[in-house]
């Protein structure tokens, strides 16, 4: 008996490092191609959105992305949003307009993106993670980082 429980232990433990590999090399080629996709795009977007995207009830780092991100538009970027090359875009998806410009780009919760228009093209990229880490406990770092990445689509 100890035998079958030790070998099924050993199995689920292989399993588990051989779908932590598979994701990390996933992980690893996913952020290859988008880097190469958006560096395709990156010197042509003619204007940038910053979109958060918020419910009826929101935590404190949900109010610290949007508060940090507006604080960059409304400081930093002050250039760009008054030549129309940057726009800071608050979304609450429980109303009936925001569920529709949540729909578009499959959000259902709390999030932050950046969408580089150029014409009818777009190339979006996901902040969520990287703003739910670092909004609230590293203001400072998530502003100069959102700067970089907004500043590198329209430089």
């Amino acid at each position: 008996m100890k035998r079958v429980f030790f070998l099924l232990v050993a199995v689920a433990l292989s399993m588990v490092a051989i779908s932590a590999a598979c994701s990390g090399e996933c992980a690893v080629k996913c952020k290859k191609q988008a880097n190469e996709s958006s560096a395709v795009s990156l010197k042509a977007a003619e204007t940038v959105e910053i979109i958060y995207f918020h419910g009826k009830q929101r935590c404190p780092t949900c109010m610290a992305i949007e508060s940090e991100s507006k604080a960059l538009v409304d400081n930093e970027l002050v250039d760009q949003v008054i030549t129309g090359r940057v726009k800071m875009v608050v979304v609450d998806f429980s109303t009936e307009e925001g569920k529709a410009i949540a729909s578009k780009y499959k959000i259902s919760f709390s999030s932050l993106l950046i969408v580089a228009k150029k014409g009818s093209e777009e190339t979006v990229e996901d902040l969520t993670r990287y703003a739910f880490a670092n909004a609230r406990s590293n203001a400072e770092v998530f502003r100069e980082n959102l700067k970089a990445k907004v500043l590198a689509y329209i430089q």
